[in-house]
């Protein structure tokens, strides 16, 4: 392939990639967003790099010791004080941070699809397949640690690659997952990926120094980032409790009325069949396409994702941001068997439909984080809608109906609670007279609808209401 191509293409990439992250904007998205400015402030005025939440002003998230998100509250405030510096808000410099962190990701993720030797189609394929990944796109606009685990992720599988001996891997590896546990402590399950390589490939009678290395990596690892945790185990440990009592009791919309293991399992593997559909097929079909090196790779990968699938779909809670550290993973595999076909017309083919595919709901995702806040407003003004009342979306868990009403608007976040609750409304004599369609309505419950768009219901109160 001619350079000036080559030098044409990936420009145009990096440009598109780009394009479809940044977002500079000062509007807060999700409450979870002021976790790092407001403990970059308690650090601040305290001059510690002790991250502990109980020092911030978050009295909404568990007024207690906790470490949760260590090593990206440094990051974070690291960042925010170099904002500072240069006259950024504090969010517009995240955001920022995360398209820089993504574009690393992107760096380590194309190297290691080089080292494996997939060529130089592969190598623009895999490329594409991150610009365009819904799931990266999303994360990159949240100043939330999801981007800095994609950096991490897209490092482990570059890990793999380089030709070391493997406890020199197993160390490297260790240390580089030791910095993950210290952002998100279900990162430590990315550890599968060297292990599963090691039964592929690897003398059975050294797993245990490859072992030692690898614990001996992650410890080492996650006492440099985060040695308050370390020093404080019971701080630790406090936040992972106060997440896991979350995760196993619910959190409306993002869980069931009653947890039921066959729900939530259609859930999950709907939401990632919506968005990545065609990419799931093609990381599937990949080790039986692939050889070597490639094949261990992609076998890792796909047994990494379906361990980490099958932990998530036991918890009452599902946030799809829970599943970022395997999305890199996923994507180098599936841009593995694209590479893999012998036809042309199919590899050119096949790349086509995975971007496309994933590229439409990247758009709409795009597209949503800059007209989020007039949309509705927009489609108000034009049907000739004045709500006398806006229903929060935990209306719908509350059951509570309005009292003296003219209009009102209720947000539907495509979730059982809002379909029962609107049922419930409508036997009572609300007469539906619009509904506004968000760009997300037809997928399934996740944070697209309840931090981007989602439906809204106007309805008329009955004349008793007025």
């Amino acid at each position: 392939m001619p350079a000036l191509a080559v030098a044409a293409y990936w420009s145009c990439l990096l440009v598109a990639f780009v394009a479809l992250r940044l977002n500079l904007s000062d509007v807060l998205f999700n409450i979870d967003e002021l976790i790092p400015i407001k403990v970059s402030e308690a650090m601040r005025a305290r001059d510690q790099l002790d991250p502990n939440w109980k020092f911030a002003d978050l009295p909404w998230f568990w007024n207690r010791d906790q470490y949760n998100f260590y090593f990206y509250n440094i990051v974070a405030h690291g960042t925010v004080t170099l904002g500072s510096w240069l006259g950024a808000a504090p969010l517009p410099a995240l955001r920022l941070a995360n398209v820089v962190l993504q574009l690393c990701a992107l760096g380590f993720a194309v190297d290691a699809l080089r080292r494996l030797g997939t060529g130089a189609f592969g190598v623009a394929v895999g490329g594409a397949l991150l610009a365009v990944a819904p799931g990266l796109v999303q994360d990159a606009g949240m100043a939330r640690p999801e981007s800095l685990l994609y950096l991490v992720s897209a490092v482990h599988v570059w890990i793999l690659t380089l030709r070391l001996g493997e406890l020199k891997r197993a160390l490297l590896f260790g240390l580089a997952l030791g910095v993950g546990c210290a952002i998100k402590v279900t990162y430590l399950t990315t550890g599968s990926l060297l292990m599963i390589a090691w039964l592929l490939s690897w003398d059975v009678r050294s797993w245990l120094l490859g072992t030692v290395a690898l614990c001996a990596g992650v410890a080492l690892g996650f006492a440099m980032a985060a040695p308050y945790a370390v020093l404080h185990p019971g701080v630790f440990m406090d936040g992972l409790a106060a997440l896991a009592e979350t995760y196993n009791s619910g959190l409306p919309p993002h869980s069931l009325p009653q947890f039921d293991l066959l729900k939530q399992a259609r859930w999950i593997s709907g939401y990632f069949l919506q968005l990545y559909g065609p990419v799931l097929a093609a990381a599937l079909a990949a080790p039986f396409l692939l050889a070597g090196r490639q094949r261990r790779v992609a076998v890792a990968a796909v047994v990494f994702a379906a361990l980490v699938l099958v932990y998530f779909i036991g918890k009452a809670v599902f946030f799809e941001r829970n599943f970022s550290h395997v999305l890199i993973p996923l994507l180098l595999t599936a841009a593995l068997a694209v590479a893999a076909l012998r036809s042309f017309a199919w590899r050119f083919a096949a790349t086509a439909l995975l971007v496309f595919y994933m590229g439409y709901w990247s758009a709409q995702i795009a597209m949503a984080t800059h007209d989020r806040d007039t949309a509705v407003a927009r489609f108000e003004a034009a049907n000739g809608l004045a709500p006398s009342e806006r229903l929060p979306f935990d209306t719908s868990v509350d059951r509570k109906v309005p009292g003296r009403c003219d209009t009102v608007a209720l947000i539907d976040h495509n979730d059982q609670w809002s379909g029962d609750f609107l049922a419930q409304l409508e036997a009572q004599g609300y007469r539906p007279i619009a509904r506004y369609r968000g760009r997300f309505g037809a997928l399934v419950t996740s944070t697209l609808h309840t931090y981007l768009d989602s439906d809204v219901h106007y309805l008329r109160c009955p004349d008793s209401k007025r």
